[in-house]
């Protein structure tokens, strides 16, 4: 059976969080705050699978 092997993994773009003129230093904390990320709407898709999850889950025992 084949191997690959990787050995260089990086995620794209990560060069920009390295470089030391990253546009990151030139936010303000009032902005790095405001800076969700999708947090809020990844939290939201967990939910909506668990319920899912849990309804499908109830009719499959009846």
């Amino acid at each position: 059976m084949a191997t690959i092997s990787i050995s260089n993994l990086r995620a794209t773009g990560a060069d920009l969080f390295a470089d030391s003129e990253s546009y990151l230093s030139e936010l303000t904390d009032a902005e790095l705050n405001e800076t969700k990320g999708g947090s809020i709407i990844a939290a939201a898709a967990v939910y909506a699978a668990v319920v899912i999850t849990t309804a499908i889950a109830e009719r499959l025992s009846r």
